[in-house]
């Protein structure tokens, strides 16, 4: 019942996002849906953490965290008006990530983690959000090049940013979750001993490839101009690997092998 209800109240909070850019007076009850959203996922993480205690984190929390998150910086994004497409469709993608609160597994072999680990999730969780933001940007220039291409601008929805301020507001998006990823990997590094025998090995290397992958488009973003189709494909390829990092290595884990580590 509470993940239908966190799905419902997302849904409805990005729909009203979408609306109040032609409809002003819808803003406020958005923003106050949104507000009501995350405070009741925020009571439900905690719930969850103080209830299992012990347990770590299987793909089901990690996807309602992540939706948190998503939820947190589409608030951010849609302070200006000409995000708010992006804002709503980082809400709905929040309400899906929301419908699987509380569906998470307990597994006998996870123990207690600490503050390292803690922080190793928050950052993980935190630049999974950015890059995913990003590539949803980069999707969104996909869509308005050929738009623009076969001269269908009278399809595009109100209130789209144009194509140069969204091309920024993808490598403010990637420039920041490079950030969080490198603390994430770091911190990874430092906290977590004994890789081969935590089930890690794929998950690190796929996140160094996709921190690899980052690092050299905001290089040539800054030496060589970079943008465009070249950027767009960088950026769907670096989050494609993350998420095979972080989701899909998991999945396996979890669902095949029925092991999991945190």
């Amino acid at each position: 019942m509470l993940a239908v209800t966190l799905f419902l109240l997302y849904a409805g909070s990005a729909w009203l996002m979408l609306r109040s850019v032609s409809k002003p007076r819808l803003e406020p009850v958005a923003w106050a849906l949104i507000l009501v959203a995350i405070i009741g996922h925020s009571d439900a993480i905690m719930h969850t953490m103080r209830i299992k205690g012990a347990v770590s984190i299987g793909l089901p929390e990690a996807l309602s965290l992540l939706a948190w998150t998503l939820a947190v910086l589409a608030c951010v994004i849609s302070i200006e008006k000409q995000n708010r497409v992006l804002g709503a469709i980082l809400l709905a993608s929040a309400a899906c990530g929301a419908a699987m609160t509380g569906a998470g597994r307990t597994y006998a072999e996870a123990t207690a983690p600490g503050w390292e680990l803690t922080a190793h999730i928050l950052l993980s969780m935190g630049a999974a959000a950015l890059l995913f933001a990003a590539a949803v940007t980069a999707l969104l220039l996909v869509f308005l090049v050929r738009r623009l291409r076969t001269r269908r601008i009278a399809d595009l929805p109100i209130g789209m940013p144009p194509l140069d301020a969204l091309e920024k507001v993808m490598f403010r998006l990637i420039g920041a979750g490079f950030v969080l990823l490198t603390l994430a990997l770091f911190t990874g590094f430092v906290f977590v001993t004994n890789l081969f025998t935590q089930n890690l090995v794929q998950k690190t290397v796929l996140s160094l490839v996709a921190w690899l992958l980052f690092g050299v488009l905001l290089i040539g973003r800054l030496r060589f101009g970079w943008r465009g189709r070249s950027a767009v494909r960088w950026t769907l390829w670096g989050f494609g690997v993350l998420a095979v990092a972080y989701f899909g290595v998991k999945f396996v884990l979890e669902y095949v092998f029925g092991r999991h580590w945190g």
